[in-house]
């Protein structure tokens, strides 16, 4: 089963510092293969999460508030989840949190002691291991000094380079384990905790500072079940750059910043080793030695959106787009560059409107103009952002952006454009015919996602051709359904379509999210030869390739083809609309896995298994040659769906999809099975007949559900 959602609990309790810098982290060593996803209570509670999940992680902040949020239901459903093989991992406050009792600051105004449910480490967690701990300050952090046992975490001894065997870890709060071991008592049978990581001898005992601690566990690992949990005491998710100087006034931690800086390669390391130990995958990019002089991590910047005419003909409107978009930028901005005018769009956010430069062999932008634009943010306040704007699905929220018009003869070359051709995709785009699918096509090598910054730059939009086609390949806040992010590896074809649809009785406009994923799949497997790339549909919008059940990468939840057959999610479709003056502005947000075979596998890869198995010799397909032949399909559906519907496109999309026979569970109908049949060609509802009484026949619709939309549906009676 593929797993791709890594949860971060953001309910009540936890600290916004600690929460954000987690957040921003987790992208970091992980955003390559996952989801992060932040959870509430209530999701925990309500939705069917488990099957997906990764990981759960627990931030630092404050571990009553998460008794009084999860005890019950939902630390039942956490434990046995871990138990049939699932995840922990916990920081500082999640640390106490796991551990079957919680004592900290004992016997003084701030104690917190008691049992604790969960209980994935048995013992107690006693903190804090240091004194000065104070709730609104930063009087008890310190860089502590730890020693990592690299023989327990089970990872390649290459792991850890030449790092030493003892490194600096943010710390503030965090308890210490009261292990077996730690003790002095002959662990317990059924005990499976292993020490990974120990504090140096400068640990004092809370319930009586006179005491010395020794070599007490700071990260402890247990086996829970099949599953897995890692409890920590220390911040190994905190960067030195995330933190203020002038913060730290103790004797004890004037130096705190100074050192975390010199230590951070091996506390990145660490952290690397612990979601290894968890069999969690990471990007190897976030564990490499070139550490940048102001950065502790690499922070992707933000690029220009280079806009020029692929489908559209005519001079004069071709020339009529360039002088609105060029008219629209009415507020001088304050750059000073040689050579160029700094004008500006003010919408959502200020759009630096300029013309591409001429000359072959020659940058479109100037690399002065385009540094002073993108002014990279602080850490601190990108980590902050990055963590409340993944809790509401909004955009990165850069506040200046660069659009940069070009002509069909005046494109962006490889230096600024290295991983995506605009000459030859608009190459593509002219012989595979169409004219308003792909009319103009924009394309940013990294932005923040091309679905929000449509949807939210009103004033841009609005002056877009209709079949304007947005692309990027890194998106660092890439939407999914719901509030769920879409992992956006490299290799993804990722796009969003700007389409203008008439109120019109028999093309209604709910159908178009099934014909843009109908046109995905048979924009591949209506080229000569390629009919047999097993590319399937999920209701309502999602995008599967069919894999033997024996691949490692299938997930056989989701098949419905017998025990031979099981499929993974390859990309998806997300749809926002407006409606105006009878008319509908629709934009339609599509990733396709093209060339990337994680997380799960690529429309290549399939080519190259079909390949292997008939003795057949396709080709790859690019993302360029694929953005070409999806418009170009889309729009030759939607010809013919402006006059007779998605009834013509039933027998195709039936021919598609995994839901034939079908069971499926009416939440709202006491739980009644029932099997679906089909899907209204006006409305998109699943149609499913009743199996205990085949006489009730009913229309689904999602319940809401951000994980599974077929784990529980409400039913419509027809």
């Amino acid at each position: 089963m593929v797993l791709l959602n890594v949860l971060v609990y953001s309910g009540p309790g936890i600290g916004p510092n600690a929460y954000a810098y987690l957040i921003r982290t987790l992208r970091q060593f992980l955003s390559h293969r996952y989801a992060i996803i932040p959870v509430e209570p209530e999701t925990l509670r309500k939705e069917s999460w488990e099957s997906k999940a990764a990981m759960l992680v627990m931030p630092g902040g404050r571990d009553l508030p998460y008794v009084a949020s999860m005890n019950g239901e939902i630390n039942q459903r956490i434990k046995r989840w871990v138990e049939n093989g699932g995840r922990y991992l916990g920081f500082c406050a999640g640390g106490y949190y796991g551990s079957g009792r919680c004592e900290f600051e004992p016997g003084t105004p701030m104690e917190v002691v008691g049992d604790r449910e969960l209980a994935l480490f048995p013992g107690t967690c006693l903190g804090c291991a240091y004194p000065g701990y104070n709730y609104k300050t930063e009087d008890g952090a310190r860089a502590a000094e730890v020693a990592v046992d690299r023989s327990a975490f089970g990872v390649s001894e290459s792991t850890w380079r030449d790092d030493p065997d003892k490194v600096r870890i943010y710390y503030n709060g965090g308890g210490y384990f009261l292990t077996d071991g730690f003790l002095g008592k002959q662990p317990v049978e059924n005990r499976d905790v292993t020490v990974l990581v120990r504090y140096a001898s400068d640990v004092s005992d809370p319930r009586d500072r006179s005491k010395r601690v020794t070599n007490a566990p700071a990260i402890v690992s247990c086996k829970v079940g099949s599953g897995m949990a890692v409890l920590s005491g220390l911040h190994p998710e905190y960067a030195w750059d995330f933190l203020a100087p002038s913060s730290y006034t103790q004797p004890y931690n004037q130096q705190l910043v100074q050192l975390l800086r010199s230590h951070d390669a091996y506390r990145r390391r660490l952290l690397g080793a612990i979601f290894a130990h968890m069999r969690i995958d990471v990007d190897p990019e976030a564990l490499l030695d070139e550490v940048a002089s102001e950065h502790s991590m690499r922070i992707p910047a933000a690029t220009p959106t280079f806009i020029a005419p692929a489908r559209a003909s005519g001079v004069a409107a071709v020339s009529a787009t360039m002088y609105a978009l060029n008219s629209a930028a009415t507020t001088r901005g304050e750059i000073q560059v040689a050579g160029v005018s700094d004008m500006v769009l003010q919408d959502a956010e200020d759009i630096h409107i300029t013309n591409a430069c001429p000359g072959d062999e020659c940058r479109r932008v100037p690399r002065k103009y385009q540094q002073a634009v993108f002014a990279p943010l602080s850490p601190n306040t990108a980590a902050m952002r990055d963590g409340a704007l993944l809790t509401d699905g909004g955009d990165v929220a850069r506040s200046h952006s660069m659009l940069v018009l070009c002509t069909q003869d005046v494109l962006p070359g490889v230096q600024e454009t290295p991983r995506f051709d605009m000459k030859l995709a608009i190459k593509y785009m002219q012989e595979v015919k169409a004219h308003t699918a792909g009319s103009w096509l924009m394309y940013s090598d990294t932005t923040g996602s091309t679905q929000t910054f449509l949807e939210r730059n009103a004033k841009l939009q609005a002056l877009l051709p209709n079949g304007t086609v947005n692309v990027a390949t890194i998106q660092l806040a890439g939407r999914g359904r719901g509030r769920n992010p879409w992992v956006s590896p490299v290799g993804c074809l990722q796009f969003t379509m700007l389409l203008r649809h008439p109120l019109l009785k028999q093309a209604p406009v709910v159908m178009l999210q099934y014909l843009i994923a109908l046109a995905v799949v048979e924009s591949v497997k209506t080229q000569p030869g390629y009919e047999g790339i097993p590319l399937r549909l999920k209701w309502p919008n999602d995008l599967y390739a069919a894999l033997p059940s024996s691949d490692t990468n299938a997930d056989s939840s989701d098949g419905s083809d017998g025990s031979d057959t099981s499929f993974v999610k390859i990309g998806g479709v997300l749809v926002s609309s407006s409606y105006k003056a009878n008319e509908f502005t629709l934009l339609f947000g599509c990733g396709v896995n093209v060339a990337n075979p994680l997380p799960t596998t690529s429309i290549n890869k399939l080519i190259h298994q079909h390949n292997l198995r008939t003795g057949s010799n396709l080709a790859p397909i690019s993302m360029e040659k694929a953005l070409a032949l999806i418009t170009a399909k889309f729009e030759e559906f939607y010809r013919q769906f402006l006059l007779h519907g998605f009834e013509p496109f039933l027998k195709l999309y039936y021919g598609n999809w995994l839901h034939t026979g079908q069971i499926v569970t009416l939440v709202d109908q006491g739980r009644e099975r029932a099997k679906i049949t089909g899907l209204c060609p006006t409305a998109g509802l699943l149609q499913v007949r009743s199996i205990d009484n085949p006489g009730r026949v009913y229309n689904l619709q999602p319940d809401g559900n951000s994980f599974d939309m077929l784990q529980g549906l409400i039913s419509r009676k027809v």
